[in-house]
């Protein structure tokens, strides 16, 4: 998620009052944050990063409201290219994708540049993973001289924005505001800086700042916008969004160049329609209600899609900013919200057979109580998290082939599936550590883990108890409970390392010899990693070591 604000004025001047907003919001899948006398705060799920900017929205609500109706082809560029971007070789080491384009006749007055500068950071850290995955610069056209190369280095320098003098790049990481807080993407004794230059100067030390020479101002009528990241396919959407934006403002797009080293030329952005065919029958078995093509149509055109009959069927034009849309199920899902969930009449679903628990799902009830009854309280996390998270803040050593990570994930808040579940805990703790201690969480759950190339689903407890008096004996009383309740007589406790933990205050649970869990005394830059200020005692033990199911 991410929270955007935009001036009450500038909405109320195009028709959308604070009520109207209340209103139309929900009914659109868009969450109102907050309205104040002078701004509305959004909340954008990372599945539509073309509503973090002001034209995304308002394109939104116009398309919503039927202020404007789509129409075919609207986004498109002018065919031949005005920059050309020679890629260096050097560069693929460290971040191997560009896009490019300019943009012509545009109006940056009022409040328009402050909100095209704040799309473009709120982009990048977001959907671009905190720049690390795309990072974007958007540069007075005026100011650059020549065709573009984009190289990397293991120093240079360069005058950076709101600055007088010229700097490294090595001091530019270690003095400079934005240097600081990106800078953790270049490590290691002598780190290669991806940069653009011209054939003058550099214009942007990538993806950290640009340099003062191409700051865009309020007069500023023609500009350049460069997109970088580790991603190709998320470059490329990048470019298409904003390509998108400054169209609805009235711009004229020229494509950009780009020349890689293994050869041929491409041409950013391409702007291109995707067409998906939404079969009736689909459309009306999913939703739940009945509906013909031109409701079909209308209600995709009340969502920013161009669409006409086809046969049986309603031929979608997607947009090019709308990046989200994959397939029928995406478009029928628009649908739905555009008709209003309000709208839809819920039926019962009738069947022959009577669900039972499984024997699995009976013994985790079984240890839920047990777990209850010794005065935690249950939590249910995702199941998809963070390295931070998961890894990192629990001071644990890790690699990729640890895991499962997720592929082009929109957030870096959600890039892996879990292996543990007292993480999780902890940021519960973390979200209540106001409230009065002590504080007793557990949670029964699935983690996953790679065993070589085959993964392993496993089912946990875990528990933390955090308050003044934490120890280990509160711990192992735990531990032991939860044994004895299982009829396991024959268990052992003995002592463990283990990172998270404090040496001589963690041990392990023994089955037959075999380790099923640990616990203890969570360390103290355990606890200071999620932020948490009490002592921390917790634990995690494998209910069931590994699910098959039978195909």
């Amino acid at each position: 998620m991410a929270i955007v604000a935009f001036d009450i004025k500038d909405l109320e001047d195009m028709g959308y009052t604070a009520k109207k907003l209340e209103d139309i919001g929900p009914k659109m899948g868009i969450e109102i944050e907050e309205i104040s006398e002078k701004e509305v705060k959004i909340n954008v799920t990372p599945n539509r990063p073309d509503l973090l900017d002001f034209t995304g929205f308002l394109r939104a609500l116009d398309n919503f409201t039927g202020e404007n109706k789509p129409k075919e082809k609207h986004y498109s560029i002018k065919t031949e290219p005005v920059l050309s971007i020679k890629v260096m070789p050097e560069v693929k080491k460290v971040r191997p994708y560009i896009a490019g384009l300019v943009a012509q006749n545009l109006d940056l007055r009022g409040n328009k540049l402050k909100y095209l500068i704040n799309f473009t950071n709120k982009f990048a850290d977001t959907y671009g993973r905190k720049r690390r995955k795309i990072g974007m610069g958007v540069h007075r056209l005026s100011r650059i001289k020549g065709d573009l190369v984009y190289d990397a280095a293991s120093e240079g320098t360069m005058t950076p924005l709101e600055s007088k003098s010229k700097m490294k790049f090595s001091d530019i990481i270690k003095k400079n505001e934005k240097g600081q807080e990106y800078g953790y993407m270049f490590s290691g004794k002598k780190p290669l800086y991806p940069f653009i230059s011209d054939s003058e100067k550099t214009l942007v030390l990538v993806p950290i700042v640009q340099c003062e020479e191409s700051k865009t101002t309020e007069d500023t009528k023609d500009v350049f916008v460069e997109i970088t990241g580790t991603s190709k396919k998320a470059v490329a959407e990048a470019a298409n969004i904003v390509a998108c934006a400054f169209i609805d403002l009235g711009a004229e797009v020229f494509p950009v160049t780009i020349e890689y080293p293994t050869g041929g030329a491409e041409i950013t952005p391409l702007l291109n329609y995707k067409e998906i065919k939404v079969k009736l029958a689909d459309a009306d078995r999913t939703i739940g209600a009945p509906m013909g093509e031109r409701d079909i149509i209308g209600l995709a055109n009340k969502m920013g899609y161009v669409a006409s009959q086809y046969g049986k069927s309603v031929l979608v034009y997607i947009p090019p900013y709308r990046v989200d849309v994959l397939n029928e199920q995406d478009i029928i899902e628009d649908i739905a919200i555009s008709f209003g969930y309000d709208r839809i009449t819920p039926i019962p679903v009738y069947g022959t057979a009577n669900g039972l628990a499984s024997e699995m799902a009976e013994d985790e009830n079984k240890i839920a109580t047990m777990m209850v009854g010794l005065g935690y309280m249950e939590a249910i996390n995702s199941l998809l998290t963070n390295e931070k998270v998961n890894f990192e803040n629990m001071s644990c050593k890790y690699d990729k082939s640890m895991y499962i990570t997720l592929a082009d994930s929109k957030t870096t808040n959600l890039s892996m599936i879990r292996t543990d579940l007292l993480p999780g805990l902890m940021q519960n703790l973390a979200g209540s550590m106001n409230e009065r201690m002590p504080q007793r969480l557990f949670e029964i759950g699935r983690v996953f883990n790679m065993n070589g190339e085959k993964l392993v689903e496993s089912v946990r407890l875990a528990f933390a108890s955090e308050h003044s008096k934490a120890n280990f004996a509160e711990a192992k009383s735990v531990v032991e409970s939860f044994a004895r309740f299982n009829g396991i007589s024959n268990f052992k406790i003995k002592e463990q390392k283990n990172s998270a933990y404090i040496e001589g205050r963690c041990a392990s649970l023994e089955v037959n010899g075999i380790s099923v869990g640990v616990f203890g005394e969570l360390h103290p830059r355990t606890i200071l990693g999620f932020g948490l200020e009490e002592p921390v005692v917790g634990g995690e033990i494998t209910v069931v070591k590994e699910i098959k199911y039978e195909v």
